[in-house]
């Protein structure tokens, strides 16, 4: 055997025993999700990296294969989106518990919605040119303009918290996109989702890549969305069939 043949062999070898490394590290993570305050039934949890997703119980529980430093990420519509690296030993751990923060009450969210009524463009000091911002756009935009305000904010993290809000209210509007051109009615009658889920779905949809680029369009195609989100549905159905049962 001369010294190119060793070599392969070796190389083969190694990288035998870190696939089986690898292996033997991964494994089904249990978790109990936590909040302060929202519901936890049918909390999104993707694994990025595996392309593997379920959903959360109405306690929090929930189970999902990963290995070392895979992504984990949280998604619901009553809480702030979360994401964990997984740690070595996290399934051997027992259940891991995973911290999420619920979005701003109602009333916070109400007095939003009534200040942008209120602006510059209803008094009529603006014109058609001028680029308008939803709350979250105008937080973002407070925090990182100016002269000092960026890098206080900035060593506080309450930019990067801004800019999860501001993530999280944009996926909401992909979300009501959806769901104005595939209405509810439609995904429980033709689709079968089940009308509890409904919601859950439509976030589950909007986080697929694919989805994501139709609903992003200024003029959506209505029969290619729904061509595209057929294995979508069946894919959710599927991940969401034991709960139902």
């Amino acid at each position: 055997m001369n010294v190119i043949q060793k070599l392969l062999t070796l190389l083969l070898l190694l990288a035998g025993i870190g696939h089986a490394w690898a292996q033997e590290q991964g494994g089904m993570i249990s978790g109990k999700l936590v909040t302060r305050g929202g519901e936890l039934d049918g909390t999104v949890v993707t694994n990025i990296n595996r392309d593997k997703t379920t959903l959360a119980d109405k306690k929090g529980y929930f189970e999902i294969y990963g290995e070392p430093r895979d992504t984990i990420r949280f998604s619901s519509v009553y809480h702030i989106e979360y994401t964990y690296i997984v740690a070595e030993g996290d399934t051997k751990r027992g259940v891991l518990l995973f911290p999420l923060e619920p979005l701003p009450d109602l009333s916070t969210r109400l007095n939003e919605i009534l200040i942008t009524k209120i602006d510059a463009g209803a008094l009529g000091f603006t014109n058609k040119y001028t680029k308008r911002y939803t709350p979250a756009e105008r937080k973002l935009r407070t925090a990182t303009t100016g002269i000092l305000d960026p890098l206080v904010n900035l060593l506080s993290g309450r930019t990067a918290m801004l800019k999860k809000n501001l993530a999280y209210e944009r996926e909401g509007f992909r979300v009501n996109k959806l769901l104005r051109v595939i209405d509810e009615e439609r995904l429980v009658e033709y689709y079968k989702i089940p009308p509890d889920y409904v919601e859950s779905f439509a976030y589950y949809a909007v986080s697929r890549e694919e989805i994501k680029d139709i609903v992003n369009a200024t003029v959506i195609d209505t029969k290619f969305l729904e061509r595209m989100i057929a294995p979508v549905v069946l894919d959710f159905l599927e991940m969401v069939k034991t709960k139902i049962e």
